[in-house]
């Protein structure tokens, strides 16, 4: 699954060119429209309230990501949008400086979330689709991690129930495309990856988690 971006720390020094009037050397005391070229190579256009980005305005990063949004106190906050020079973008809501309530993401590899963030992660309703299976997470997300809903596949096969390290985990439903209900339950054990290098002294060795699936009950679809 995509990661999410990470904010960048703002640089400390800069011009100032108002839409009217001379250059300064700082925004202090500055209320107006004006350009912020900052000594990092991001850049400002947008509007300054005692010298502090208030209202609308457009946030270029020296790396090429852009913001068009609302400042408030020199973060982000409400409805904004930022394209990722890399591709994708997120178009939602901002709550100081972060990607806070709900929004869309849509990743460099074409995989786009819908719903609710709370400091930069997925947390609260929301759907994942895979842009190259047509996967689909639907539920409820914590800390950037689906934790229960249904996994649905492209031929229209439905697993129900809890997740865990983005894998299914507990009791659990599966209901297939002809309508073949499978009820049970799936055990998650994690153990050393193969293919990894021995781990260094003192580190910790390289694990990924397999999932066991047990049985309980079938339901045939009605013919």
């Amino acid at each position: 699954m995509a990661e999410e971006e990470e904010e960048k720390p703002l640089p400390e020094k800069y011009e100032l060119i108002p839409e009217e009037g001379e250059k300064l050397a700082t925004s202090t005391g500055f209320t107006g429209k004006a350009t912020a070229n900052y000594t990092n190579g991001d850049v400002y256009v947008g509007e300054f309230v005692d010298g502090v980005r208030n209202g609308k305005g457009v946030y270029t990063y020296y790396k090429g990501d852009v913001f068009e949004g609302t400042f408030k106190d020199n973060l982000k906050t409400g409805l904004g949008r930022v394209t990722y020079k890399k591709g994708g973008f997120y178009h939602g809501n901002f709550e100081n400086g972060v990607r806070s309530g709900e929004g869309t993401f849509r990743y460099a590899n074409g995989d786009i979330f819908s719903g609710y963030w709370k400091n930069n992660k997925r947390h609260g309703s929301g759907t994942y689709v895979f842009n190259t299976t047509k996967y689909e997470y639907k539920g409820e997300w914590n800390d950037g991690q689906i934790k229960v809903g249904t996994w649905t596949l492209s031929d229209g096969t439905q697993y129900q129930g809890g997740f865990q390290s983005q894998k299914p985990c507990g009791d659990s439903v599966w209901k297939t495309s002809k309508g073949t209900i499978i009820e049970g339950a799936y055990v998650q054990q994690v153990v050393p990856l193969d293919s990894a290098p021995p781990a260094k002294p003192g580190e910790q060795p390289t694990v990924t988690t397999r999932c066991f699936w047990k049985t309980a009950a079938l339901v045939a679809a009605e013919s």
